[in-house]
């Protein structure tokens, strides 16, 4: 016994005794229990929210946040966002922190005055951290691998899908998920580059005009002497897309761009277009708005929310021939309105619109590029008194208030309203000479509408403001039978008329319609998405990712 107790001491391990061996095996278990207990203990949620996170403002808008509680009950903690899960990178966060405990003691974030104050350098630090390393700490439990974007909703399987194609990582998206996103936010160094959609037009594109086989007095002599040609046309075999109008409400294209209201501003700067988001979302918008949950402020009564529409196009060498069809609705008076009734001698107004990538926004959202916060009826619409005195009354119709105009005419565009300034830019208007030469470029939206109780149609355009009059070579009609309306659109391809956007068969337009029922005015229309709108396009794939939902095909006549 003596002698084999002997040899067992003579066994070495890495020179230590055997003996020795043990004592540090277990002393080393014991320091690596301890140092995972204490690891793990400063993970925790408590820990977070109780010691040197003691700021429960962060810890209150947190649980109001998905990451916390979710429909399936798998919340994160505050270690799943803010810890990496790989030990050499753990122990450079947990080291990193101790500098947060130094501020901690130094009390230099330990009121909520002091932590918004700070809000938006705390959130560019973990902001550009998760871009160096790939959101890693979101695929702590997110990865691209395990999405079924099949499973997913069609808006969030579309974005995810851009996303994998284009190598975006999750926090280029995903700001905002877990805490309050930081006051001018998007003006941060860290996504400047993503904003350059307020950048001034300078440099006009040269553009060359398509051929005019008729002159453009021809034409409006022929559409006058012909009536509406599209009225006599055969339709049965031309395509139909089926697009659903619905009521914006007061959501401006401020209020759009500005990612505290609207979620998808980030999107929509970044060059996403608005129907990529919220096709199908068509009848629930209008619901908001007719309910004044969101988006909207006025009462409307039982007024329609959302109304289904056929749109067809086709076209020869020298028109543009459109039909548009749609259920008639029952008269549901607006309570805030005397009778009723907005425009007693129009019980239906429809407006097209068309624009090119010369004007700003125009190829995500259509006319809504001209839809801004000071508007007449919007939230910041200016008082009569301010508009009279106004030096620009000389320059701009604002007898009903303020137009639809685009920001390109204007030098400054308040986005977001910052120490309550209005939002939009009414007041702003460049000089003449920057106008003219606006719209001698082409920056301008081209519309025509037709008004039911009126027996020419109005054509003109969009720019500084809503130029609106009677013309010849655009010729729009209207009829409702057995609760239908049908309307038609003959349009010359180039009209010759200053504001009338000369159309070339090898290009492809931004497209919108609006539509003021039941005897609307003002912005209480319905609206479609802006769609793009080709002429016999020979487009391979589809025809969404190509931005064209409307191929007009061509006829003989």
């Amino acid at each position: 016994m003596g002698e084999r107790l002997r040899n067992w001491r003579r066994i070495t391990i890495m020179g230590a005794s055997l003996g020795a061996a043990v004592v540090f095996f277990v002393a080393g278990i014991l320091f690596w229990g301890g140092f995972n207990t204490v690891m793990e203990a400063t993970n925790s949620m408590k820990f977070c929210s109780t010691a040197c996170h003691e700021m429960s403002w962060v810890h209150e808008e947190y649980l109001d946040r998905p990451h916390y509680q979710n429909a399936t009950g798998v919340g994160a903690t505050c270690s799943d966002c803010h810890v990496p899960d790989s030990w050499g990178p753990k122990m450079v966060r947990k080291i990193e922190a101790s500098r947060e405990v130094w501020h901690w003691m130094l009390g230099t974030i330990n009121t909520k005055e002091k932590f918004e104050g700070k809000r938006l350098q705390l959130a560019e630090n973990v902001w550009r951290s998760m871009l160096r390393t790939d959101s890693r700490e979101c695929r702590n439990c997110h990865d691209w691998s395990a999405m079924d974007l099949e499973q997913q909703a069609p808006r969030a399987a579309r974005e995810h899908a851009r996303a994998f194609e284009q190598g975006q990582t999750c926090i280029e998206c995903h700001q905002g998920i877990a805490h309050e996103l930081p006051a001018d936010w998007d003006e941060s160094p860290v996504w400047a580059y993503r904003f350059e959609h307020d950048e001034p037009v300078t440099d006009l594109p040269e553009r060359g005009e398509p051929a005019m086989p008729l002159e453009a007095e021809e034409l409006g002599e022929a559409v006058a002497a012909e009536g509406d040609i599209a009225a006599t046309l055969d339709w049965s075999d031309v395509p139909a897309l089926d697009v659903t109008l619905f009521l914006p409400g007061q959501a401006s294209i401020e209020w759009i761009q500005d990612g505290s209201s609207h979620g998808g501003g980030r999107a929509f700067s970044f060059g996403d277009r608005c129907v990529w988001c919220h096709a199908g979302e068509e009848a629930q918008i209008g619901a908001l708005a007719t309910s004044a949950e969101k988006i909207e402020t006025y009462d409307l009564g039982d007024k329609r929310g959302h109304i289904p529409m056929t749109v067809q196009a086709t076209f020869d060498d020298d028109y543009l021939f459109m039909r548009f069809q749609w259920e008639a609705g029952e008269h549901a008076p607006l309570p805030f309105v005397d009778g009723g009734r907005m425009d007693p001698d129009n019980p239906m107004k429809l407006t097209v619109s068309f624009a090119d990538e010369r004007v700003d926004m125009a190829d995500r959202g259509g006319c809504w590029a001209s839809c801004h916060h000071d508007s007449t009826y919007m939230p910041d619409a200016p008082e009569a008194e301010a508009l009279a005195q106004s030096e620009l009354a000389e320059r701009l119709d604002m007898l009903n208030g303020v137009t639809k105009y685009l920001s390109e005419s204007r030098s400054e565009i308040e986005i977001r309203g910052r120490r309550g300034a209005a939002r939009g830019g009414w007041d702003k208007l460049k000089d003449e000479a920057e106008i003219t030469e606006l719209l001698g470029g082409g920056v301008y939206l081209d519309i025509a509408r037709y008004k039911s109780g009126a027996e020419l149609t109005e054509s003109g355009y969009i720019l500084e403001q809503r130029h609106l009059s009677e013309s010849e070579a655009v010729v729009m009609t209207a009829m409702e039978e057995n609760g239908v309306w049908t309307a038609y659109l003959t349009r010359a391809l180039r009209t010759g008329v200053e504001g009338d956007k000369p159309l070339a068969t090898d290009r492809k337009y931004s497209f919108n319609v609006a539509l003021h029922d039941d005897y609307a005015a003002s912005r209480f229309h319905h609206v479609s998405w802006q769609y793009g709108l080709a002429f016999d396009a020979e487009i391979p794939g589809d025809f969404e990712e190509d931005m064209v939902e409307i191929n007009a095909t061509r006829i003989t006549r």
